[in-house]
């Protein structure tokens, strides 16, 4: 599990570098299957429908993307956290 909760973590992480250097475009790919996770987690889909919609202006994009990372990030650790919790 801990590998897992690293490499989603590192997917993250260059999700973030793309989107410095080029914009939340720059991957599209990735940020699609960042909305698809936050909809399973939970996180609200106002912000993952404006961060996914490319009619939107680029920094209200940006922002609602940081707040779904965050989230996103929180909820994993979160999960992560129950699943290692001993059972006595």
């Amino acid at each position: 599990m801990v590998t897992d909760l690293n490499t989603a973590s590192a997917r993250l992480a260059s999700l973030d570098y793309g989107i410095e250097a080029g914009g939340i475009s720059a991957d599209p790919v990735s940020l699609l299957l960042l909305a698809h996770e936050a909809r399973d987690l939970g996180v609200s889909e106002l912000l993952v429908s404006l961060m996914i919609d490319e009619d939107q202006p680029e920094v209200a994009r940006i922002r609602a993307y940081a707040r779904v990372a965050v989230q996103v990030a929180n909820r994993r650790f979160s999960t992560a956290e129950r699943v290692l919790q001993p059972a006595c």
